[in-house]
């Protein structure tokens, strides 16, 4: 009995030690928390200078006035054009055909050779259309007399009437195949139908030819055309005898003047455009079928329009607007425009001569924004 009583004696006593350690680390735990929580509180006045240096100056920041272009609001002569695209084409072309068989005996024509209408082009042989013209002249002699003694018969009532005229019809048979054997001989010359260039050359010395057969290709080259095809939302601008500019991509965009030549009176179902054509003189052969062309056509020209650079344009939501600088403030006012020619457009309302509108800058600005400008 008296060893238990030692034993729970020496457990009472081992836990009363353990509990005075445990009491002195919460005691060094609450100092270090006091002292962490004095030095955040030292620190707090810090953070708030700082958050305060920043808002003044991200303010002095946002107060400087934004850097801008501007540009003046002018009166002049604006000339309104449609732009378009075409390949140049010959005002005339045709494919030279053999018109009769024969073998090319000579060809005195090479491709970029002016010829004029009628002018030969290359010959045929007609060696054995002259022996069959020859033969049908010497039976057409024959023919002639056989119907001229018919003829003296048929008077003295020698001879019936059939016989009278199965002579003449002999006759005339023969005349009619010797008026289609000359015009044989004479197609054997395949001959320019139109005055222009040699384009292309089909044939070559000792080829066979028959009728129809490709020899060569003809274009008309003092005048060329340039075919455009518009909607039909814009025909009503184009009309016959209007000017038109056209730029030559080839040619360094030399500038050539034109006109429009003619309007298609018909609509294309299946593209909705109209075919228009723009005729150009051609004198100094710089033209070329086949080159690509930029086409301006000249439909209205308002003498005394208010103009602004196209730049200055603002465009949300289908409204139009600009930034306006008054006072040193950018100032957003609404406007409606017309016409666009180059790097200006047209302004209808919203704007008078002489207002100073931003062209560089626009995006960085808001209703009654400082600016600074620049460049004018």
């Amino acid at each position: 009995m008296g060893g238990i009583l030692k034993i729970l004696l020496s457990l009472v006593l081992i836990a009363t030690l353990f509990g005075c350690a445990d009491d002195e680390g919460d005691m060094g735990g609450s100092d270090a928390s006091s002292a962490k929580q004095a030095s955040d509180r030292d620190k707090e006045p810090n953070k708030r200078q700082s958050k305060t240096e920043k808002d003044a100056l991200k303010r002095k920041f946002s107060a400087r006035p934004v850097p801008v272009s501007t540009a003046a609001v002018e009166r002049g002569r604006l000339d309104a054009y449609y732009s378009s695209t075409a390949t140049l084409t010959a005002v005339e072309e045709a494919v030279v055909v053999a018109r009769t068989q024969g073998i090319v005996e000579a060809i005195f024509v090479e491709e970029g050779i002016l010829v004029k209408k009628g002018q030969a082009l290359a010959q045929l042989d007609t060696r054995r259309l002259s022996l069959e013209v020859n033969r049908t002249q010497t039976n057409l002699e024959s023919l002639q007399r056989a119907f001229d003694r018919a003829e003296q018969l048929f008077k003295r009532n020698m001879i019936s009437p059939d016989a009278h005229d199965q002579a003449r019809f002999n006759l005339e048979r023969e005349q009619a195949s010797l008026a289609l054997q000359l015009h044989d001989l004479e197609e054997a010359t395949i001959r320019a139908p139109i005055d222009g260039v040699i384009t292309l050359r089909h044939i070559k010395l000792g080829n066979t030819l028959t009728p129809n057969t490709a020899a060569f290709e003809l274009k008309r080259a003092d005048i060329v055309e340039a075919v455009l095809n518009i909607p039909e939302r814009e025909l009503s601008k184009l009309k016959a005898n209007q000017v038109a500019k056209v730029r030559i991509d080839a040619l360094e965009r030399a500038e050539f003047i034109g006109y429009i030549d003619r309007v298609s009176p018909q609509i294309d179902a299946d593209t909705g455009t109209v075919r228009v054509t723009v005729r150009l003189e051609n004198e100094l052969d710089l033209l070329k079928p086949g080159m690509f062309a930029r086409v301006e056509v000249l439909f209205d020209s308002h003498e005394n329009a208010l103009l602004v650079a196209r730049e200055a344009i603002i465009i949300q939501r289908d409204e139009q607007s600009v930034f306006m600088i008054k006072e040193g403030l950018a100032v957003i006012q609404a406007v409606t425009t017309g016409y666009l020619m180059g790097e200006l457009i047209e302004v209808v309302d919203g704007l008078s001569e002489g207002d100073q509108v931003v062209t560089r800058g626009q995006s960085s600005l808001r209703e009654g924004t400082s600016v600074r400008i620049v460049v004018n």
